[in-house]
């Protein structure tokens, strides 16, 4: 674990949970969670308080806890199933806290290189908070309940280029609502250059709805929901980008 907080210079002294004490409390998980570092299964915990040492107490009780309470009205209707119209504040506040979480989730393999470095977390912090460049959120509905916090590496080829891309997919499910964070990296030469990773087909202008970039206010859910199997699964969601190193811990259903 990271001995420095991931948004500060202050030592770490605090944990921050995977799942917010409140989601825990509104959902009311009673499975182990499978925890999974690279592609082995490490272990089941039986506490689904999964926490990361990884932030100080001034970060944690500060600008992270007011980001937290800024999402709970509009997370909570989505958790339980709820339609609602996110305008483009809404948007951007779910967005840090869905990039927040990213970089806490990533935190949990000890042997991982960070991928988001401390401008890109610095960024995230009041008074004018900005997502890192090359950032990507959409938001999608989960038929079932359920839970999972996850993340993978991915990298493209730009230009002829081997590797000139490393990207870093984050999935999030809390009850009903699924989150799916891309952040792409490229090297200097094509810095200057947007770039959207190639995923594999399907139907997602129908499952998932973009929340950042922001292009206006969105209403969740939407036409087409994630399904426990079958052609529309979360696991075809969860695959859609290329495998690389996995880091996550999930709550079976």
């Amino acid at each position: 674990m990271p001995k420095q907080c991931l948004f500060c210079d202050s030592s770490v002294d605090s944990v921050e949970h995977i799942w917010s004490k409140w989601i825990l409390q509104e959902l009311k998980p009673t499975q182990a969670i499978r925890v999974q570092i690279r592609r082995r299964v490490d272990k089941y915990v039986d506490n689904p308080e999964a926490v990361v040492k990884c932030v100080c107490q001034g970060c944690n009780g500060g600008w992270m806890s007011a980001l937290e309470v800024d999402n709970i009205p509009h997370m909570r209707e989505m958790l339980h199933d709820r339609s609602i119209l996110l305008n483009p504040v809404q948007q951007k506040s779910l967005a840090r806290w869905a990039v927040l979480k990213a970089m806490v989730i990533e935190a949990v393999n000890r042997q991982r290189t960070l991928f988001y470095d401390d401008s890109e977390r610095l960024g995230l912090k009041p008074p004018s908070p900005f997502l890192p460049v090359g950032t990507m959120v959409w938001i999608g509905r989960y038929s079932r309940k359920g839970f999972h916090a996850g993340g993978t590496d991915i990298w493209g080829d730009i230009d002829g280029t081997p590797k000139a891309m490393h990207g870093a997919v984050t999935s999030i499910v809390v009850g009903h609502l699924v989150i799916q964070v891309l952040t792409a990296h490229v090297i200097p030469k094509f810095g200057g250059n947007p770039v959207r990773p190639k995923c594999k087909p399907g139907a997602w202008d129908a499952s998932l709805l973009n929340i950042w970039p922001i292009f206006g206010s969105v209403r969740w859910p939407p036409p087409l929901s994630f399904t426990h199997g079958g052609s529309d699964s979360l696991g075809i969601l969860l695959n859609r980008w290329k495998i690389g190193t996995d880091v996550g811990a999930t709550i079976p259903e």
